[in-house]
């Protein structure tokens, strides 16, 4: 009987043994995944092809895999790896991709009056209000249907501002361009990139004025900035090409422009990695 149960112990511990050796031989493995859109560059938005059972995470965020496989995420401004995490049935994978760097537009300027860097109390108080409105709906979950891409421009026109671009004023960094800046006529039509559903149509932001915002799905949403008018209600649903609105100049804006603003989940990348090159 003893003999019986010391074969039994020795036999669980070898079971166990290789249970962890399998494990850590799948957590160590690094799986053969490719990027099908983009690329692992700072402020892009990746796309890979798994198998529809598939469970992600990147950088802790789930990741939406649709029933054909695909699965999209962002790589923020100033990263420089993001960390996935892979499970399909019983075999799992943890690994790094290091995020190829970019340079980006520092403007320096120095001598401003403090008028000019710090806003009135009274309208910071808004502006962060108007801010943390727009965050909210970036993380909220919404569609999960995975869009399909790339995007279209939602204008056409001369690009007057770029993503990650940063001005310094009188030493205090400002927050970094988190856009494309279209320049175009004031009323020139506004059309959805993709497939989606409008989460904001504000009339009054202080520093953007009419603004909209769509989801894509799968994290994925847009943003419509200084609008002169808007076409749409907040959750109207809009296919790719229709008109959501007309360019404009409202709220902080020098002269007509469409400020437009991607962003997976809280991160914020770059619109002209997302749509289609342009000629």
């Amino acid at each position: 009987m003893r003999l019986l149960r010391s074969l039994w112990i020795v036999r669980c511990v070898f079971l166990l043994a290789l249970g962890f050796a399998s494990l850590s031989i799948a957590n160590t493995a690094t799986p053969d995944v490719q990027p099908i859109f983009g690329a692992y560059r700072q402020g892009a938005l990746v796309g890979l092809s798994l198998p529809a059972q598939a469970h992600l995470r990147v950088d802790g965020q789930r990741v939406e895999v649709s029933a054909d496989g695909r699965a999209i995420f962002g790589i923020g401004r100033d990263a420089d790896h993001v960390d996935l995490f892979l499970a399909l049935g019983k075999q799992q994978w943890q690994w790094q991709e290091a995020v190829a760097k970019r340079q980006y537009d520092i403007q320096r300027i120095d001598g401003l009056p403090e008028s000019k860097v710090t806003p009135d109390p009274k309208v910071q108080a808004e502006i962060q209000q108007n801010n943390a409105q727009v965050a909210q709906l970036r993380q909220q979950t919404g569609l999960t249907l995975v869009p399909e891409l790339p995007f279209d421009w939602p204008v056409m026109g001369r690009i007057s501002g770029v993503y990650g671009s940063q001005r310094v004023l009188n030493g205090h960094p400002k927050r970094p361009h988190f856009g494309v800046d279209i320049a175009a006529a004031e009323g020139t039509p506004v059309l959805a990139p993709a497939d989606g559903v409008v989460i904001l149509a504000h009339p009054t932001m202080v520093l953007t004025g009419q603004t909209l915002m769509l989801d894509h799905g799968a994290g994925l949403k847009s943003i419509y900035v200084h609008l002169s008018a808007m076409s749409v209600r907040v959750g109207d649903e809009v296919r790719r090409g229709q008109q959501i609105g007309a360019v404009g100049k409202t709220g902080r804006a020098t002269g007509p422009h469409l400020h437009w603003g991607v962003s997976w989940h809280k991160v914020q990348i770059d619109p002209a990695l997302v749509a289609t090159p342009l000629p």
